[in-house]
């Protein structure tokens, strides 16, 4: 099968630099303009099925796609939901350094084992992705394709899970208005194309 993954357009907390995990926002003129871009790059790309978050900036994006492609089978993974932040949503870092320094200098130091209070766990996240991932695999024929439309965290997971790498989480890039594409025999999964 060949996967296709795109990030959501931006938001106006994008501009902000806000964590907003599981905070519902929707796009801003950019975020639009970027989705737009996204739709042209797919024009020719016959999709069998759409996958899309549960949040509305997911959503929104790939309702342009849809619009474009309404031979494809759409459906709404919440699994695929960015990761949630809990109590740090709408601040920025040096808000949340003011407001929680303890736990937001031991965050810095292990981002990924260390959960501060209210925020979701990496591990939950992780296998919340990847059950996402799992059912999309096992949705999508071997002559199919797919797209898959979420958030940078969720694309990051999901680029591990599927090339089994080691790859520095935060060193893993998807760009809004781009897509990537994974082609996926069996178990083997190569990536063919990075933010096109």
């Amino acid at each position: 099968m060949k996967l296709l993954v795109a990030r959501h357009g931006e938001t106006p907390l994008n501009q902000q630099k806000k964590f907003y995990g599981s905070t519902d926002v929707s796009l801003d003129a950019v975020g639009e303009e970027q989705a737009a871009q996204l739709v042209r790059k797919l024009n020719h790309t016959k999709l069998d099925y759409i996958f899309c978050s549960g949040l509305m900036r997911a959503q929104q994006t790939a309702r342009l796609v849809v619009k474009q492609h309404d031979e494809a089978e759409v459906r709404m993974l919440t699994d695929l939901n960015e990761k949630g932040f809990g109590n740090w949503e709408g601040l920025n870092a040096d808000e949340i350094q003011r407001s929680d320094p303890q736990n937001w200098e031991r965050w810095l130091e292990s981002p990924l084992t260390f959960t501060p209070p209210t925020v979701e766990s990496f591990m939950d996240f992780k296998y919340r992705i990847k059950q996402g991932l799992t059912e999309i695999l096992a949705t999508t024929e071997s002559e199919e394709t797919a797209l898959v439309v979420a958030h940078l965290g969720t694309l990051r997971v999901m680029h591990q899970l599927l090339l089994a790498t080691k790859t520095d989480f935060w060193a893993i890039h998807f760009d809004a208005g781009c897509y990537s594409s994974y082609m996926i025999h069996n178990h083997d999964t190569i990536l063919t194309a990075l933010n096109v």
